[in-house]
């Protein structure tokens, strides 16, 4: 007795796909949920293999519809976030949208973790508009150089109120990537912002999004840090950008700041060959420990001693 032929296997991203097309429509999200809707659409497309398309299409020919229905909603999702990152880029070339209120804007919308995904709706509004994914891969490290991991809005928001910088304070971002950080700090306040990077495509790709915003107090350094003259800085950010021997030198450099005058340093990272290099200088006298603070037992907050 003859058998039924058996039928194909439904491909992994048909469900995907189809939940997306049944999302809302681009024109009633805001820029942070275009964002996330973006990164879910580019996650599917960079993950379906063109020559596996291919064989899904032949094998179901009905999916060609599906697919081409998904490139042409990714296409206006796309279009529909640029609009909306180039409203705002506007505003802040312009000076319409004073510092503060940037402030208010993505701090507002809230630090809750979403349930399905390590983002929040203030990292996905500063994202989007940054066009900066969280985790930027394909770069080249140089020895004892990290990931670019783009610093949380929570964190910046942290900083900002701890350090309250001004217009005659001086923020080092070091070892700043794509520029997450240093360009919503400089939008976010009147203090200059200087983001040193050694990777020469993440200070490229920093610069870029610099020049949208024409912000005047943002400067993106690329250089070794050890090599980039510090002494104006009044406060440093460190989300663990590099560790062992260039660590070494970054604490003892602020050691030596901290015994000429005020600086803060806000540290974050592990405490083994990173964070002892900090705690070094707070043994040698030349930073102190801020009291730990519950919510961000991993960030260390050091002042200089002979002020504090």
């Amino acid at each position: 007795m003859p058998t039924s032929p058996t039928p194909c296997a439904v491909p992994w991203w048909v469900e995907r796909a189809e939940t997306l097309l049944a999302s809302k429509a681009s024109s009633t999200l805001d820029l942070g949920a275009l964002w996330e809707l973006f990164e879910r659409f580019s996650f599917l497309q960079e993950n379906v293999e063109p020559d596996l398309l291919l064989l899904d299409v032949r094998a179901r020919p009905e999916l060609q519809a599906l697919w081409g229905a998904l490139e042409a909603r990714a296409h206006s999702v796309t279009e529909a976030l640029d609009a909306a990152g180039d409203d705002l880029a506007q505003q802040l070339r312009a000076g319409d949208l004073a510092p503060a209120r940037f402030r208010e804007r993505w701090e507002g919308l809230g630090f809750t973790e979403a349930a399905d995904r390590a983002s929040t709706a203030a990292d996905d509004w500063l994202e989007g508009l940054l066009r900066i994914s969280r985790i930027t891969t394909g770069q080249n490290r140089p020895p004892f150089g990290q990931v670019n991991l783009a610093s949380r809005a929570q964190r910046i928001s942290d900083f900002l109120s701890l350090t309250s910088p001004e217009q005659h304070d001086t923020v080092y971002d070091l070892g700043c990537g794509n520029g997450k950080f240093a360009i919503t700090v400089a939008a976010s306040c009147s203090a200059r912002v200087k983001g040193v990077e050694y990777g020469q495509t993440y200070v490229e790709s920093a610069r870029r999004n610099g020049e949208r915003f024409a912000l005047p107090n943002l400067e993106f350094i690329h250089a070794d840090v050890r090599d980039v003259d510090l002494s104006d800085g009044t406060a440093f950010y460190l989300y663990f950008p590099f560790w062992g021997e260039v660590a070494h030198a970054v604490a003892r450099t602020l050691g030596d700041l901290a015994r000429a005058r005020d600086i803060t340093v806000y540290a974050s990272g592990p405490r083994h060959d990173y964070g002892e290099h900090f705690l070094e200088q707070v043994s040698q006298g030349a930073l102190c420990l801020a009291p730990q603070r519950r919510d961000f037992a991993d960030v260390m907050l050091l002042r200089s001693a002979a002020f504090a």
